[in-house]
């Protein structure tokens, strides 16, 4: 009974926190497989929403389909549909729609003093348009530097309110050599719903990728993030926290076999290893991936030092597909382009 009422609590937080400082979801199962350490890395159409400049890697049009499930809630359920579409001159462009729904629960009195919990779902709607520019392949030393942002409407329902709001995010992503990479995004620049102003985030990363001998490839990346008002010091009174650095660590080992263009990759990492961060519960997080041609298969998982604190464990499953491949002849277009490059 304890634990239930203590997740009930959280949701309702969650609930708050809609209007103060949007829950960061980590969209996607390769960044969460990751532990959140993708700003530097993310080079899918979910870049759309760690960071908008890295849509310039996304060089064919893709659609993606995210769900998170929660182990051991009921009554919650957050969907991720995200298009991407690469335009000449322009960069890529993406169309993204993020739901969070939650079932809330709360308790009443009735006359004779006996309580009885009263349900009352809420959904959350993030509707984004996004842009990825790569500015130019080589400057010195940098390589590869692009810029982004996103346009987000947000909008808030439950059986007693209604709301919707406004904010952008801004990104810039440069490599280095020796596969170096550095990833920065400003989110929810400018947001405000229903009245309620929501504090930006800043958040940097930095990436390395190296492949050996065509084969393996290896991905290392730590991201750091500060945020008013993310996490609270006591979930019971929501009393804010002002200052809250958090930090994000991942590796991920991938098997490429070129000739049938496949990809496996497994992942594993962690966050909440930080300078400052009122609420003291870190997590560990791991997932794998398959890839061939234009079709994605990611999964990833979490768990937590702290179950209630973070909803217990979840997993993520994503697809992705290149629409490219979806019509006829496109496998013996691939050969004739693979032999041409020969």
């Amino acid at each position: 009974m304890k634990k239930q009422i203590t997740l009930i609590i959280i949701l309702c937080a969650m609930t708050y926190t809609v209007m103060s400082s949007p829950v960061d979801m980590m969209i996607g199962a390769r960044g969460y497989g990751m532990g959140g350490a993708y700003v530097a890395v993310a080079d899918d159409p979910s870049a759309a929403y760690w960071n908008p400049s890295r849509l310039s890697y996304v060089e064919r049009m893709s659609i993606m389909d995210c769900n998170w499930i929660l182990q051991d809630v009921e009554g919650m359920n957050v969907n991720y549909v995200n298009v991407a579409v690469p335009i000449k001159y322009a960069g890529t462009i993406a169309g993204s729609w993020l739901l969070n729904h939650a079932t809330l629960e709360h308790g009443e009195l009735d006359s004779d003093g006996n309580v009885s919990m009263v349900s009352n779902p809420a959904n959350e709607h993030t509707f984004s348009l996004s842009l990825g520019r790569k500015l130019w392949d080589e400057l010195l030393i940098l390589r590869n530097t692009s810029l982004g942002f996103s346009i987000n409407r947000y909008a808030f329902n439950t059986e007693e309110e209604n709301g919707a709001g406004l904010g952008f995010d801004l990104g810039i992503s440069t490599e280095f050599p020796y596969g170096f990479s550095i990833g920065f995004t400003a989110r929810t620049l400018g947001a405000e719903v229903m009245g309620y102003k929501i504090d930006p985030e800043f958040r940097l990363g930095i990436g390395y990728t190296t492949t050996i001998n065509e084969m393996h490839r290896i991905s290392v990346g730590v991201d750091g993030t500060n945020k008013l008002n993310r996490d609270y010091e006591s979930i019971a009174t929501l009393e804010p926290a002002r200052v809250n650095i958090k930090g994000f660590g991942g590796i991920e080992y991938a098997l490429l076999f070129d000739e049938q263009n496949i990809e496996i990759a497994v992942r594993g990492g962690g966050n909440g290893m930080a300078l400052h961060n009122t609420l003291k519960n870190y997590t560990f997080t791991g997932g794998a991936g398959f890839k061939w041609l234009g079709y994605s298969v990611q999964y990833a998982f979490v768990g937590a030092t702290d179950r209630d604190a973070a909803l217990g464990y979840g997993h993520r499953i994503a697809l992705t597909i290149q629409l490219d491949k979806l019509y006829p002849g496109q496998k013996k277009l691939f050969k004739e382009t693979a032999q041409k490059e020969e």
